[in-house]
């Protein structure tokens, strides 16, 4: 009786630890998550297109508009809607204002898919030690937050929280064979979908894969039909009024832009690369998780038990644009797995043990050099999570929102240039991270040529112009302005102004800037902390001459 009494207390302590460090490390998580946030009072990077889309559904009475004002207006507003009804809700309906929004809700969201992540992972994973280190370590792995707490999170986050969420009852479905999982499973699905169509698509391949390793049977196959019937049957109220609008054209287009192994050309080279390079977390300095995940996925297969590397390499190889974010779930679990079940018994001068099959294994973890190295490696974790200087690696980089300097810059656009004025705004960075060019439509209220973001919903060849668009801009920022008179007759577009950012790291391309400074068809018109800024001498005087700051 005595020694029951004993079995009881230690497993209640056990229990009791467990629960602390699986708090701890959502507390974690969203302490780093709210960092990046809090530290700008603008949206982090992009999320323009859909601030417009946002105020688009406003200004149509909440019905979904044909096309969105975004830049040029017209681009259709095919883009799955979810995230744009909540934001607009929440500056009708709350004191948030839609820049407020744009903060406020991806961070919420991204927060909560850290608990949403321990539900998946507490099904799949039988080791409580493996458990904990995996839910710290998705909660730390900088890719599981990236992009989801951009401005654009108000869709990216949603769809990466609901899929987490879906794949938990998938699995119960499954796996436990637990039918009451599927409607649950199916709503989640439909919510997935509704928020972010390329999310929607890893959650369609991931059911696929636990499919073939789970739910072989009879039934796996009648609940499989159910599944996708119900989501597609739930996400109709928006698709139909989408294929009525413009048919099947802007979804087949956009479907192509984030390419698989199947796609040819660089998407089959980026899937073979992702898959040779192992690591895609994003960590600063040193992947310190994705080794971990590396030698817990060799752990895996040398035991046979294939699913979660299979899983991870399948998203690479079906989703070569956005796996770095989808194959955190599967990494954080191999790192997990290698915290339990090879690390700790290295350190603790053990052989290394298969998981075990027991839903409650003993916790094996004591005071001394095994606890140092573990302090040690979750201390750079954080702080690795948490840096966004420039040239450590990784792109917490792009973590920044426009500054006060170019907001100010963009605000005399708005207020002191015509209102049909053409600009080319100079990249400095890829498209998808470039948030001047984003923004500058909403801030400045006028059309660039150089803006990529929407144009994946465009026909005829759309995104692939204003890609090439967009990177002949990017040489120009290094040569000069005759540069700039081979883009406009080589793409046949023109422009009235040109904006050259004043960015994190200073002034941006300077060798053009010299240049426009010497060329008689240019004339100086705004010099500030945030930008400067080019008129064309041809197409007459601004408004107003900026002094320069």
């Amino acid at each position: 009786m005595e020694a029951a009494r004993d079995r009881l207390e230690r497993n209640v302590s056990v229990a009791t630890l467990v629960t602390a460090a699986l708090g701890v490390a959502i507390v974690i998580g969203v302490a780093v998550r709210a960092f990046h946030v809090l530290s700008s009072d603008f949206p982090l990077n992009d999320g323009g297109m859909f601030y417009a889309m946002a105020r688009d559904l406003q200004e149509n009475g909440y019905r979904l508009p044909e096309f969105t004002s975004y830049n040029s207006g017209d681009i259709p507003f095919t883009y799955p809607p979810l995230g744009f009804y909540a934001s607009a809700l929440l500056d009708d309906l709350t004191p948030l204002s839609m820049f407020d929004v744009f903060r406020v809700l991806p961070l919420v969201a991204t927060s909560l898919t850290i608990p949403a992540f321990y539900l998946l992972a507490r099904s799949m994973l039988t080791s409580r030690v493996a458990l904990v280190a995996s839910v710290l370590a998705f909660a730390l792995i900088p890719r599981s937050f990236m992009w989801l707490l951009m401005g654009g999170g108000v869709t990216r986050s949603l769809g990466f929280l609901f899929a987490i969420l879906a794949l938990y009852f998938v699995h119960k479905l499954y796996a436990k064979q637990d039918r009451s999982a599927l409607p649950w499973a199916i709503g989640l699905s439909a919510l997935t979908v509704l928020s972010h169509l390329e999310t929607g698509w890893f959650l369609a391949f991931s059911i696929g894969v636990f499919f073939l390793a789970f739910g072989r049977r009879r039934q796996g196959v009648i609940d499989s039909v159910i599944l996708a019937t119900g989501t597609l049957a739930a996400t109709s109220i928006w698709w139909i009024q989408i294929l009525a609008m413009h048919g099947f054209e802007p979804i087949t287009t956009v479907s192509g832009a984030g390419g698989s192994i199947f796609s040819g050309g660089e998407a089959t080279r980026g899937a073979y690369l992702g898959l040779l390079r192992v690591v895609s977390t994003s960590e600063p300095l040193f992947p310190l998780i994705g080794v971990l995940a590396a030698f817990g996925g060799l752990a895996l297969i040398g035991r046979r038990q294939y699913f979660l590397p299979l899983w991870w390499a399948s998203i690479i190889l079906l989703d070569v644009r956005a796996f770095p974010t989808f194959t955190v779930v599967p990494v954080a679990m191999m790192a997990g797995i290698c915290v339990s079940e090879v690390l700790l018994p290295m350190l603790e001068g053990r052989q290394p043990r298969q998981e075990r099959t027991t839903s409650t294994p003993t916790l094996r973890l004591r005071f001394g050099p095994q606890t140092a190295v573990l302090g040690a490696f979750v201390v750079f974790a954080v702080v690795s999570a948490m840096l966004r200087t420039n040239g450590l690696g990784g792109e917490a980089p792009n973590l920044r929102g426009l500054s006060d300097a170019e907001q100010t810059a963009l605000e005399w656009v708005r207020e002191e240039t015509p209102s049909n004025s053409t600009f080319l705004v100079v990249p400095d960075s890829a498209w998808e991270t470039a948030k001047t060019a984003e923004w500058f439509p909403i801030l400045a209220d006028r059309y660039s040529i150089t803006t990529v973001q929407g144009t994946e919903w465009l026909s005829d060849g759309g995104f692939d112009r204003a890609r090439d668009i967009y990177d002949d801009a990017y040489g120009c920022g290094y040569q000069t302005t005759d540069c700039l008179d081979e883009l406009v007759e080589e793409n046949a577009v023109d422009f009235n102004y040109v904006y050259i950012r004043k960015g994190d790291l200073g002034q941006c391309c300077t060798t053009l800037l010299d240049s426009l400074t010497l060329d008689e068809d240019y004339r100086l018109v705004y010099a500030g902390e945030g930008a400067t800024i080019y008129l064309k001498q041809d197409d007459g005087e601004p408004a107003v001459l900026a002094p320069e700051e």
